[in-house]
């Protein structure tokens, strides 16, 4: 199984090429045309040349507006689309979610948070799907999608392109665990940003096991959102028929322009 390519970017630790892919009928993810990242806002011009060299051409920023005004991703005027479908629900977009924490701010409380987040996911991306489908139907990919950590948000939406692209589910579940991060993994200046920002939500301090527990990207928390697809919208297949803004043959259509045969070309 072709790895992911991870991108080596000095602002940022969590931004990936899905290259390569594979997906239906001994087809592959044709170049650079999905990628994924966390924040960009610590971006540097040299990082932004690496993603123009892959020819990127939108970037899709799932955050919330808040997240985009206190951390804004300054892109190179003129080169590419800057796409917002705002997604809230996530701990560092909803207060709502972040009170689910503060009443029971360790580890099995954040675990119990985060369950609920990715359960909360499928109906929030719901109206921002056919946006993002219509990104590659309309030829303005390679394609960039992004949120806070890379992780939550994009985790999701990134699981149903891939799904609807016919790549195998352990494959979807392999990529998505490469953003699990711990505390300590991260840089000083995140893990500051981190501890603010936790600790102004949650209105208290919360003990490293904790923040582990949030940034960590486990199966269960994946598995959580597809469990929710498959109760309140009968599956993935009827999910992505009813909110991709396109049918079986426009699905079809939209695979073909996506996928690749033959074989992937270096890195």
């Amino acid at each position: 199984m072709p790895e992911s390519v991870q991108l080596r970017l000095h602002g940022a630790d969590n931004v990936r090429s899905l290259k390569g892919m594979p997906a239906l009928c001994g087809r592959h993810i044709a170049g650079h045309s999905l990628l994924r990242g966390d924040q960009l806002h610590r971006l540097t011009g040299d990082d932004w040349q690496t993603l123009q060299q892959l020819g990127l051409k939108t970037v899709c920023d799932l955050r919330s507006t808040s997240e985009r005004v206190r951390y804004p991703s300054v892109l190179p005027a003129g080169a590419m689309q800057h796409l917002h479908l705002e997604v809230t629900g996530d701990v560092r977009a909803d207060p709502r979610v972040a009170a689910m924490l503060a009443a029971n701010p360790v580890a099995q409380g954040a675990r119990e948070m985060m369950l609920e987040v990715y359960r909360s996911l499928p109906d929030l991306l719901a109206p921002r799907l056919a946006a993002l489908f219509g990104v590659f139907a309309s030829g303005q990919s390679p394609v960039l999608i992004h949120c806070a950590a890379g992780k939550d948000r994009t985790g999701v939406a990134v699981a149903l392109l891939l799904h609807a692209l016919g790549v195998a589910p352990e494959v979807i579940m392999a990529d998505y665990l490469l953003s699990a991060r711990r505390f300590q993994q991260l840089d000083e200046q995140r893990q500051m940003a981190m501890t603010s920002a936790i600790t102004h939500m949650v209105g208290q301090p919360v003990n490293e096991a904790a923040m582990d527990a949030v940034l960590d990207a486990r199966p269960e928390y994946l598995q959580a959102a597809y469990a929710r697809i498959e109760a309140g919208y009968g599956g993935l297949q009827a999910y992505l028929l009813r909110f991709s803004g396109l049918d079986a043959a426009g699905l079809q259509r939209w695979r073909d322009g996506v996928l690749a045969t033959g074989a992937t070309s270096p890195a």
